[in-house]
């Protein structure tokens, strides 16, 4: 009898270290989120996309980059590289009402009233290496003008937006599996399932994360908060706030290493 009270007992003591050790398991994945992933952020989910029939196809920008934007979204292209997907099927761009504002510790806080999410794309001008989108983006209820430009050279692309009235943009991207990084601007890590604000003495333009594309992407003006939010399935947010913004793509992706054989 004693020996099955020892094996009762120890049944216990397992069962109860497997529980601690999920527990523990669970408070490791935790951890991240604790340590400032996503702090400040506030999600703003992308609306509709809605592209008018003239407004729709590709525009060359010279150097073999292409611009083409369709029902799906944006698309930019060198050759047969892909530099740049918005989020397919929704809308590339909301825009916010609100404050970001910054405490004494550097700490950013965001407060969102208001945002306008669906965008509607009615007309397209093209000019020698630059393809310039009107529009409007809306909430349901009221709607503000929207200005996209896309432009190559200097070895960049430089897609910018203006959208009258409102306090800040959201640019939304495809997600890439690997987002990593760039210091100063970044930490240099793999930014998965993290939300983090650039460093504010990143200059316009200079590249802040790089892609699994082979790309590097900045973004500006510089004296605003900027931020990249990757924690939603997806998508890659970039969180600029002002009214008139851009995003800065290098025009050329970088070639993948080629595996080696031997023989």
């Amino acid at each position: 009898m004693r020996g099955r009270e020892r094996d009762i007992s120890r049944s216990m003591v397992a069962l109860v270290a497997s529980l601690g050790a999920l527990a523990l398991l669970g408070l490791v994945t935790t951890v991240p989120r604790w340590l400032g992933h996503g702090e400040g952020f506030v999600d703003v989910p992308p609306g509709l996309l809605t592209v008018r029939p003239e407004a729709k196809g590709v525009a060359t920008l010279g150097g073999g980059v292409t611009v083409s934007l369709y029902s799906d979204g944006l698309r930019i292209s060198r050759g047969n590289d892909l530099l740049l997907q918005t989020v397919i099927g929704g809308s590339m761009l909301s825009a916010v009402e609100g404050t970001a504002t910054t405490d004494a510790a550097g700490q950013t806080q965001e407060r969102v009233t208001r945002s306008f999410e669906n965008l509607t794309i009615t007309e397209l001008v093209f000019l020698p290496g630059r393809a310039t989108y009107f529009g409007t983006l809306d909430d349901g209820s009221r709607s503000l003008p929207v200005t996209l430009r896309v432009e190559a050279g200097g070895g960049l692309v430089r897609v910018g937006a203006s959208v009258n009235g409102a306090d800040g943009v959201v640019w939304h991207l495809d997600r890439e599996p690997v987002t990593v990084g760039i210091r100063p601007a970044l930490p240099a890590v793999n930014l998965r399932s993290s939300a983090v604000w650039v460093d504010p003495g990143t200059l316009e333009g200079r590249a802040a994360f790089s892609t699994y594309l082979g790309t590097d992407i900045g973004m500006g003006p510089q004296r605003v908060a900027r931020g990249v939010d990757i924690r939603s399935s997806g998508r890659t947010d970039i969180h600029i706030w002002s009214n008139s913004c851009s995003l800065s793509v290098t025009s050329q992706a970088r070639q993948s290493p080629r595996p080696t054989h031997t023989g």
